[in-house]
Order: structure tokens, then sequence, then C-alpha cells
């Protein structure tokens, strides 16, 4: 069956009439188990351009309790997409609710030979998923779970270990029951979430052919009550049905739909790329930052944004880079995160506030971007806030830091409104958010026994909101979402936001280009639009190439001991050319198929090389690493979505051409480097 066949009877299957209905969701009520298959509902479809649109309601508790379900079922992919949410109508305290699964699946499993069973006739199922991101060696790996038809090898669970949605595990899993069949899942929550993956065993003789496993997807424990009036909204997801389609084709699939639906668009519908950024420290002069811009300007470096990270709010003082040694002997320890709550323009670094750099980042040809953390507040940023609001700041036990209260509407008002006047007056063009502690200690901290989950649900919820309110009011404004380097990364916020810092490990001075490589490359997979930081050391294409994801952002001359070299000091020419590659590169990944060419390139002691193609034009490229452990000189990698009988044009990282036929690149690509720590970058274009 067809991935479009399969997700159509799927929808069918939920909202059939006279006969057993599928189950999508399930809780307990009052002790009771409902799923949606047994309760009465109510719908309304209408019909979007790129989509159909149909609300569900499902009564929980008649003439009190609804599930609205928000539900898209995309036109030109097997994609439906589900946004839950329960609303209470009663005058008094509802039913105890636990255990909300907003996803409660039973899926089939592929038939089994109990006589002579063989581990690729179907028997078994494999989950497929990535580790998250804590700004280590292993954020974004890639990692198998294979589930078979037996007690204790039957289950899987993927569960949050804090409350920002991508730090533990990113929020998107392929379970695949064939070699052509199976289905991705994406996460809608910008919190903590569990997904339980099993095939139901207990109680079954070794003999009992089994026909289903359960997906379900919650948040890590529900046990509320819902107040009279009360709103909660509950995980989103979306199902992706792969029929007739390898992993491979399907991830592509994958991708187009984030960049269709997922991505940061402005107001006229054009896709926001990431983009080529010069990073600054934000303690670093007005003066300074100008005198990088001047240099930008006059070498004709062809950066798109100019970065202004933390360090340029809160009170008056000396606010060095943390890496910044010479300046911290000079100037005192950077006191950067105390500051983090006070949104006051630091006066010393910024006599004139940052108006004068973001002016001049524009008359350049540049967006200016700056950073702010919204929900963190220090006991000692000097903030106004902390005496005439307190109210709005929670804490637990000693954590020694404020969570603004999103799920607050006067605190979510408070910081719209300091948001949106700092991005009026400074001229913002992207506005850049942290999110730098785990809030689940805040949250439990926050609930009642009879109201577990619920600062959760309302913070989620509120966050959403807040992005909504900036995005009508600033629609051409893209969000750079950092939270610690890539651990805010569900669909949901994608859809506003791309991560210009993917991974904090990149943070480093010295870290390990062989492991952004394999950010970059595993991150490509689910995350289509990201970036990677860069330091660009002179002539070492090995770095920059190791660090370029969709955008690339650089931090050469970040900060005061790192200066703009004189003219003659430095290749300017080099610097161009590189950021030239990298936009050349970006509008061809985004637009391409990925198609791995080295098998867990996690190993630095293997090649790390893939292929981009893109099919309407019949051009792409190859990078290829050969990293500094490896011992294979040349490596041959056949490529994919080549026309044999068609002649290519392949252009080297040099310049130099050459033409092959479309046989040679489909039977392997002959790639050498003698040289360990090298890198190859071929374009190629099929010749009409």
């Amino acid at each position: 069956m067809d991935s479009f066949t399969r997700r159509d009877s799927f929808v069918q299957q939920l909202f059939a009439q006279n006969r057993r209905r599928k189950r999508l969701f399930s809780l307990l009520y009052d002790g009771k188990l409902l799923t949606s298959d047994t309760l009465n509902f109510r719908e309304s479809v209408s019909r979007k351009e790129l989509w159909e649109e149909r609300e569900i309601v499902y009564d929980i508790d008649p003439g009190k309790l609804v599930l609205r379900l928000n539900m898209r079922i995309y036109r030109t992919f097997p994609i439906i997409e589900c946004l839950p949410w329960l609303e209470y109508s009663g005058s008094e305290p509802g039913g105890l609710i636990e255990e909300f699964h907003s996803l409660d699946l039973l899926e089939d499993l592929p038939p089994q030979n109990l006589v002579m069973p063989d581990w690729q006739d179907g028997t078994h199922i494999t989950v497929r998923y990535n580790l998250g991101s804590c700004a280590d060696i292993n954020d974004f790996i890639p990692q198998q779970r294979e589930l078979w038809t037996r007690t204790g090898s039957n289950r899987f669970v993927m569960e949050s270990s804090e409350g920002r949605p991508s730090s533990t595990f990113l929020p998107y899993f392929g379970i695949d029951t064939g070699e052509s069949d199976g289905m991705n899942i994406g996460v809608g929550w910008g919190g903590a979430w569990k997904a339980v993956i099993e095939i139901p065993v207990e109680n079954n003789s070794v003999f009992y052919n089994l026909h289903h496993y359960r997906i379900s997807l919650s948040m890590l424990r529900t046990c509320f009550r819902m107040l009279p009036g009360e709103k909660l909204r509950q995980i989103g997801f979306f199902l992706h049905f792969r029929g007739e389609k390898s992993i491979r084709d399907a991830q592509n699939e994958h991708r187009r739909f984030m960049i269709a639906h997922h991505a940061p668009r402005d107001s006229a519908g054009n896709l926001l790329k990431p983009p080529v950024s010069f990073v600054t420290w934000g303690g670093l002069s007005s003066e300074k930052m100008l005198d990088r811009i001047a240099a930008i300007e006059k070498h004709q470096l062809p950066y798109e944004v100019f970065w202004v990270d933390a360090g340029w709010s809160g009170y008056p003082g000396p606010c060095p880079h943390f890496l910044d040694e010479k300046e911290q002997q000079k100037r005192g320890r950077s006191d950067w995160p105390r500051r983090v709550g006070n949104w006051e323009i630091n006066s010393v670094p910024h006599p004139n506030g940052l108006r004068p750099v973001s002016d001049a980042a524009r008359k350049a040809g540049m967006k200016f971007l700056a950073w702010f953390e919204p929900e963190r507040i220090h006991p000692l940023c000097r903030s106004t806030i902390l005496t005439e609001h307190p109210e709005w700041l929670k804490t637990f036990g000693d954590g020694g830091i404020y969570m603004l209260d999103l799920g607050n509407p006067d605190a979510r008002n408070y910081i719209f409104d300091t948001l949106r006047t700092l991005i009026q007056e400074q001229g913002i063009d992207i506005y850049r958010e942290d999110f730098n502690f785990n809030t689940l200690p805040f949250w439990a901290a926050m609930d009642a026994p009879d109201r577990i989950g619920v600062a959760e649900m309302k913070y989620v919820a509120g966050h959403y909101e807040l992005w909504e309110r900036l995005h009508q009011e600033f629609p051409d404004m893209p969000f750079d979402n950092c939270a610690s380097g890539g651990r805010r990364l569900d669909y949901l916020a994608l859809t506003y936001s791309w991560p210009l810092c993917q991974s904090d490990y990149a943070c480093l001075l010295n870290y390990l280009r062989e492991y952004i490589q394999v950010q970059n490359l595993y991150l490509h997979d689910w995350v289509p639009l990201h970036a990677g930081f860069t330091w660009m050391p002179e002539h070492d294409p090995y770095d920059f190439l190791s660090c370029s994801g969709t955008g690339v952002s650089n931090k050469i001359w970040q900060y005061d001991s790192r200066t703009v070299p004189e003219d003659d000091a430095y290749d300017w020419e080099y610097h161009r050319t590189m950021l030239r590659h990298q936009k050349r590169l970006r509008d061809l990944l985004i637009d391409g198929n990925l198609y791995p060419l080295t098998e867990r390139p996690d190993n630095p002691a293997v090649w790390c090389a893939y292929q981009v193609h893109v099919p309407e034009s019949g051009c792409g490229y190859v990078l290829a690493f050969r990293r500094p452990q490896c011992l294979e000189v040349q490596m041959n990698f056949p490529l994919s979505e080549i026309h044999p009988t068609a002649e290519y044009e392949l252009e080297y990282f040099d310049g130099s051409l050459r033409r092959v036929r479309g046989s040679e690149l489909s039977a392997g690509l002959p790639i050498v480097m003698n040289t360990p720590r090298s890198v190859t970058l071929i374009y190629y274009r099929e010749v009409k």
C-alpha cells in the first residue's frame, strides 16, 4: 500500500461510521479509561489550498469537558498533523484526568512465521531515533532499537530528562515494519515528553500470533482537575506514513515537508533561509562593532547578518566575553549570567544604545540580530521586575534563579511589551532567543497534588502564544532559536525559527571539527534548516566546511583580543570565497535530497561524506572529509539520482572543470585525499 493510501485509510478508520473506529488518544477520567474510538464526536471540515483542516470535538464529560482536536491532512505529503486542547465549561472543578496520551495507537504488525522465524521476515519492528543536544560530541547521534515479539525485548521508552524538548532526544523518530513500510512521528511540544513503543506480549503464550504494536505519546505525568472556563493545551504531533518507499526517500520527503510547512517565512510567504552571520559579543563596545562592520563593507565580505550576542544588556559595567582571558584579567570575570532579566542597555559598551550599530549593519547590507533570554531572571540582575512583580517569578528550593511564568497572562504581556519596545527602538531585524535552564523543577513546584502537569501546559502554551504575537507584530522577522544550542527543536518552534547555534559544543575554543561534521549530517535528516559555529582559521576549508550547516555563524573577531587584521595581513579573498561557497551550498541543500555516502561517520576513524541532489535541475554536490584518524586515502562513492546516459560537468573546489558520463558517477565517484584532515567539495550539474 503506498504512502497516501495508507494515510487516507488511517484517517477513514479514525472517523468510520457504523463500525469500530481506530483509537487515536486515551485518558483516565475519574478512574475510567476513555478512548477516542468509543467517545461521541462531531466534526467540521474546511478545505485550504495546501491541506484539509478538520476540527473534531470529543465529549469527555458531556456538557462539561471536551477535547478539541485540530487536524491537518496535507495534500502533497502523506502526513496528518494534530493539535489537541482540553476545554472545561463546568461550574465546579472537574473530574480527575490521569495518564492523558495525546497519541495512543495500535498499529498492525507484519505477519509472523512462528515455526521457522527469520529476523528479516517482519517478526520485529525497528525504532529509529536521535540523541538530543547537551553540548557534547554525541549530540544528534542516531540510534536504533529492535523490538521483538517476546517479553524483555518488546518495549522501548524515550523520556525527557528536563523541560527542553530536544535536550534528551530529538522530538522526531521513525518506526519501521519493513524496508518499505513504516511511519515517522514528530512531537509538537515545548516541554518534556515521553514516547513508548511496545509490542504487547503479556499473558500471551509463545505460540500466540501477535497482531499489533502500540505507540503512545504523552507528558511525563498528568494528574489534574480542570477549573471552570479553563483551556489546556496538550502535546501535538504529526504522523508521516511510509508505504512502498525506502527510509532514505521518506527522510528526504520529511525534509521537504519541514521546509514547506515548518520553517520561518516572511509576510509574502517567502522562505527565510539560515543566514551567513558575523558574530560579536554583546559586551564588545559599539565602537569596536562598528570597526568590524567597516571591515566587512570595505572588503566586500558577503555577510547577511550582524549578530550581537549576550552581554549587551543590564546594569552599567564592563562585560567581557567569558572566553576572553586577556580582557577578564584586565576588567574582571564576565558577569553576563547575572545580567539576565535586566533589559536595560549596558551603557558602558553601548552609551548610545544598539541603534548606531544596527543602522550601520543595515547600511552595509546586513540584518541586525540581538540576543535575549526572556524566561530566566537572575536574582542579582537589578531589574525592577524583582520588586515590582515578584508574583510573576517562580523558583524552587535554592535554585538560585527565577523563571518568568509565561503561563501567567500578565507576565506574558510584560515580556512581550519589553521585547517589542526593544526591537522597535534598537532596530532589531532578527530576534535571538536563548533558554539556559531546566524548567521541570520549577513547574513541579508550582503544581498542586490535583493539578500535576498544569503549570507545564500553561507555560508551553504561553510560550507559543508569545512567539505568535511577536510574529504577528513583526511578520518579516525570523527567530534564532538557541536554547543552550539546539534544545528546543520541536516542529512547532521551527515554524518560526532556525537554530543558528545548533549545539553549544561549538562554543568551546578547541572543539573537534569531526563531531560538528556529524551534527550537521544527522540534523539534516530531521531539522533541515540550521547553522554551526566556526572561528574561521585562515586557509582552513576543512574547518569552515565542517561547521557549515544550511547556514554558518562566524565568530572570527568576536571579542576584544580577536581584532580585525590589517589589510595586508590577511587573505580577504579566501574569506570572501568561503562565504560564497556557503551560500551556494545552502541553496542546493534546501532544494535537494540528501544521501549519506559513509556509514556511521560518528566514528572519527572513518570518512564522513554525503551527496546532495536537486532532482528538478539535475545538479548537486558531494562533500567528503578524510579525518585525522582515517587511514584510507581513496574512497569511491556511487551517486544517487544520476542518469547513466547523461553527461555531467564536475566543478572542483579550486574551480577546475571535468566532464563525465552519468554511468561513471552511478558506478562510483573516486575521491583521493593523500593527507589526513582534508576535505573535498565537488559540485556537479547535468549538461542539458
